[in-house]
């Protein structure tokens, strides 16, 4: 069993950042209307709240639990150097990736399997939020090429199969 306290505030802060990681990688492989990003936004934080109904992990229920700390919940949201689409994407992935380390090495392996499994179940509920293209929410496909592509690169960084 691992407890927060194992983890430096810096590691922690890797982790709280991770859903959104996962969540933006989504997002902007294939960017929405309005309404679409917000569906897709919406999948990830119920993602988040859901979670905690259905756990075994000690870590993975702290972690949950920070994100209804307000305070600690701003730590959760990246911060980016510029605001262009390819340094989004490669903060959110270097974030996902740092995470997935950060899980590896601390970690015990069912927990570490726990947290990015959700990771990657919080994807796929994100990707399938919203359709993408078409016209007025007619046409379009649930998940597109481009999501199905950041799918498999989000799985690759956590390492669990896509």
């Amino acid at each position: 069993m691992t407890i927060k306290t194992e983890f430096t505030d810096e590691e922690w802060t890797q982790l709280l950042q991770a859903p959104g990681a996962a969540g933006i990688l989504i997002m902007m492989s294939d960017p929405s209307f309005v309404v679409g990003s917000m569906k897709e936004a919406f999948a990830v934080s119920s993602s988040i709240l859901d979670k905690d109904k259905g756990t075994n992990s000690e870590l993975l229920t702290a972690l949950l639990a920070d994100f209804k700390e307000k305070e600690l919940a701003k730590q959760a949201r990246l911060k980016f150097d510029k605001k262009d689409l390819n340094t989004v994407k490669q903060t959110a992935s270097d974030v996902l990736k740092q995470a997935a380390r950060i899980l590896d090495s601390k970690a015990t392996p069912e927990e570490s399997a726990e947290i990015k499994g959700w990771l990657s179940d919080l994807s796929v509920k994100t990707a399938n939020a919203a359709k993408e293209g078409g016209f007025l929410g007619f046409g379009g496909t649930k998940v597109s090429e481009n999501e199905k592509v950041a799918l498999q690169e989000i799985a690759d960084k956590l390492g669990v199969a896509g």
